[in-house]
């Protein structure tokens, strides 16, 4: 579905919504723009996880580096490994856990438990470690709905699942 979600509902979004509205434009960042714009307007009650916030900053700083050294994003992870004062140059990715929390965001913490609950999870949808731990901390949050642009989510059946489709 759409990320027209109605006005009022509890929605935990995933990482992949925060990197389209940070990272743009791509085809998807106008939908993910007017989603958190909604949140901000206390018009969907937004969860997202620790987790989710971590893969979000990994993945804005691989962008980020591709684009201020100039490398691809496949030897990024290296370069930086190997360069650590590339890595001090990369900033602009620092501000987003204080942007998301700003949105009114809800950042639920990530423990022990559904770490252990999400290798259940993987066994019954063949999901991988963060999307397994993710389903977890919603399932503890009793969450269904997800704003998500992944696939592997339409494995779990009792998921409403909203895409941002332009």
């Amino acid at each position: 579905m759409p990320l027209d979600i109605p006005d009022h509902h509890e929605v935990f979004i995933d990482a992949n919504i925060f990197v389209y509205h940070f990272s743009g434009p791509t085809e998807y960042t106008d939908a993910c723009a007017q989603l958190l714009q909604r949140v901000e307007e206390d018009r969907l009650f937004a969860f997202t996880s620790t987790l989710v916030l971590a893969e979000t900053l990994h993945r804005l700083m691989i962008i980020e580096a591709t684009a201020k050294l100039r490398i691809g994003a496949k030897v990024a992870i290296h370069h930086l490994k190997t360069h650590p004062l590339d890595v001090k140059r990369l900033t602009e990715h620092i501000t987003v856990p204080v942007k998301i929390h700003a949105l009114g965001i809800k950042i639920l913490p990530v423990n022990i438990d559904d770490i252990l609950k999400s290798n259940e999870i993987k066994m019954e949808y063949g999901l991988l470690t963060n999307d397994s731990i993710t389903l977890a901390v919603m399932k503890r949050h009793h969450l269904r709905n997800i704003a998500t642009n992944d696939p592997d989510f339409e494995r779990v059946t009792d998921l409403v699942i909203w895409k941002p489709i332009e």
